[in-house]
């Protein structure tokens, strides 16, 4: 930050250990006298006022524009969770019935089982009741032999 020519000269009363405070931070500023520091504490100090009372920060063809960026990786990102939440929901169903030995077919249909699962409960796994269910066909299989 440089001074420039078109520079005006004001007269501020600042308490003696607020300048103390501000000459400290001047290396962390990267500003070498105390009229930058405080032309750039200033420039900061605005910015955030502009930004607290919601004016218009961008435009909004800008904004449109971030928007129409963005929403394509979104929509990819949120296929590419739901398809995980699904693997996800099998692992859970695999591991309640982790005696049982799974062929390609029954893969298939715990897939198809995890993909409804998913879309009915927006991702939300539950492995306790997968867990009891589990118990639950045990006992009556136990129940007939």
């Amino acid at each position: 930050m440089n001074e420039t020519n078109n520079a005006v000269r004001k007269t501020v009363y600042l308490d003696e250990e607020l300048t103390k405070r501000c000459e400290i931070l001047f290396g962390e500023a990267d500003v070498s006298s105390f009229s930058q520091f405080v032309t750039k504490a200033l420039e900061t100090y605005i910015d955030r006022l502009i930004c607290e009372n919601h004016s218009p920060f961008l435009t909004e063809e800008l904004s449109k524009a971030i928007q129409d960026e963005v929403r394509p990786i979104a929509s990819r990102m949120s296929k590419g969770l739901y398809r995980y939440a699904v693997i996800i929901d099998m692992f859970c169903q695999i591991i309640a019935y982790q005696d049982t030995e799974w062929s390609p077919h029954e893969l298939e249909f715990v897939r198809k089982q995890a993909n409804t699962r998913m879309a009915k409960t927006r991702g939300n796994i539950d492995l306790k009741k997968l867990l009891d269910d589990n118990w639950h066909e045990k006992n009556i299989m136990e129940d007939f032999e």
